[in-house]
């Protein structure tokens, strides 16, 4: 039996709990966590072991914790070595950056690794996790958590440090207007607005994307009827600024239509 290849998709595969030992279901041996190369003596996996003994547990939390603890450390020193010998992690380093995209190019046929259907597929396509609600809103949390813990890492630099000398001075510009405006100028428009603006356009030819407004920038908007279309994701807005948004726009005759994580079939 040939040892997986990814280690990392393996320990997904453990159950964990803090308990003294695990015993192997098929000899009864005690021991931290039931290992590949034991469970092979038996011509089994972790696979079988879940799907014949779904309630066992395989790790305990002590080894889960050592076994993490070493991944940490093994890191750390990649990280050191990398910025040590290559100036950099990954894209971080011209020179490892330039070896991925040969790599990329020759599995792949392009360089850029979103201009290729494999890319495409885990990055906008179904494989992409954010897809997931569950795995968006864990992600949410935990950057909103380091945020707090350490501040926002963009806190305290400038745009040229940020955008690039010939960007931040557009962007600069464009802020001058004000920010909605701004916005429409370069908005950052999600799969799901662009479909709903789709479906406005069908229904209302002069449907805008992007309209600005005061201080708001809707996400659809019908002008001459004043109709405003908005998509939220549950786990990026907040309802409570969404209401108050909503309040302002009726008061000033506009009727908002708000969508949450769906779409309708139609409008």
């Amino acid at each position: 039996m040939k040892r997986p290849k990814n280690r990392y998709k393996r320990a997904l595969l453990y159950k964990i709990e803090d308990v003294d030992f695990v015993t192997c279901p098929y000899c009864g041996k005690k021991m931290q966590f039931l290992h590949w190369k034991h469970l092979s003596n038996h011509g089994k996996t972790i696979k079988d072991v879940n799907i014949e003994f779904p309630e066992l547990i395989t790790m305990t939390k002590k080894e889960h914790e050592k076994r993490s603890e070493k991944r940490k450390k093994c890191n750390k020193k990649i990280i050191e070595t990398c910025n040590k010998k290559y100036g950099g992690v990954g894209f971080a380093s011209k020179k490892l950056g330039n070896k991925s995209r040969l790599v990329i190019e020759e599995r792949y046929g392009h360089r850029n690794i979103m201009k290729t259907s494999h890319g495409k597929k885990y990055f906008l396509g179904e494989l992409n996790p954010m897809k997931d609600l569950k795995t968006a809103k864990k992600v949410s949390r935990t950057v909103k958590k380091k945020i707090k813990e350490n501040g926002h890492w963009l806190k305290g630099k400038t745009y040229e440090e940020i955008l690039g000398k010939d960007r931040a001075k557009r962007r600069k510009k464009e802020l001058k207007k004000s920010g909605a405006y701004g916005q429409s100028i370069t908005p950052r428009i999600s799969a799901p607005q662009l479909q709903l603006y789709k479906m406005v356009k069908e229904k209302y030819s002069t449907a805008i994307l992007e309209y600005p407004l005061g201080d708001f920038c809707i996400d659809v908007a019908v002008p001459e009827e004043k109709l405003a279309f908005e998509y939220d994701g549950s786990y990026w807005h907040d309802p409570e600024k969404d209401s108050i948004r909503d309040s302002i726009l009726e008061r000033l005759g506009w009727k908002v239509f708000r969508f949450v994580d769906k779409l309708p079939s139609n409008l």
